[in-house]
């Protein structure tokens, strides 16, 4: 007799579940995203150079490249990587000789950003960068390249959506490098496309 309530519990309770199961839903939903972010904007570099800079100029147009896996969550995670010109300096050397100095930054960041509300992120960046430091003058061109493995980068965004695959918004940058021991402030606007 036990044994015989026992099955009719069992049957009972299986019977309930399959009726009443959640019956699945047309609309498909994709919990992760893709996004490709594209960022340009002015870069400011902030040197530690102990020779004058009257004839330095430290403000460029850089340009950013960022690609996120945004899950269902609030963290998203990515890479980066771009270009910035750091600094140019014009100098005579003698009366007929001029001479050029610049140097240039590639990042390769691996990112951790985090949505705080709506639109609104912050976000934070450590990795690589290639510097190349380039002079010309005299009818000669020289270009040396260093590596910097010590970089880290703080980024607070505001993202706003046009529509379920566009979106806009502007990036404020503060990005340090452990080899120049120098830093580069950036505000860029950016357009980013989501998958």
């Amino acid at each position: 007799m036990g044994r015989k309530k026992l099955v009719i519990s069992i049957i009972m309770v299986l019977s309930s579940l399959a009726a009443f199961s959640q019956q699945k839903d047309s609309v498909k939903v994709h919990l992760n995203h893709y996004t490709f972010t594209f960022g340009t904007g002015w870069t400011h570099y902030v040197n530690n150079l102990e020779y004058g800079d009257e004839n330095m100029k430290n403000d460029f147009i850089g340009a950013s490249f960022k690609f996120f896996w945004e899950p269902e969550y609030r963290l998203s995670l990515g890479l980066e990587t771009g270009y910035y010109k750091l600094f140019k300096i014009t100098g005579k050397v003698s009366q007929d000789t001029t001479v050029e100095i610049d140097r240039s930054l590639v990042p390769f960041l691996l990112l951790v950003r985090m949505r705080i509300v709506d639109n609104v992120y912050l976000g934070a960046g450590i990795g690589m960068s290639f510097i190349t430091n380039k002079a010309t003058g005299a009818g000669q061109e020289i270009k040396t390249t260093m590596n910097s493995l010590a970089n880290f980068e703080l980024t607070g965004s505001y993202i706003y959506p046009l529509s379920k695959h566009w979106l806009v918004g502007g990036d404020l940058k503060v990005f340090y490098s452990g080899t120049l021991e120098d830093w580069i402030y950036s505000i860029q606007a950016t357009c980013a496309f989501r998958l």
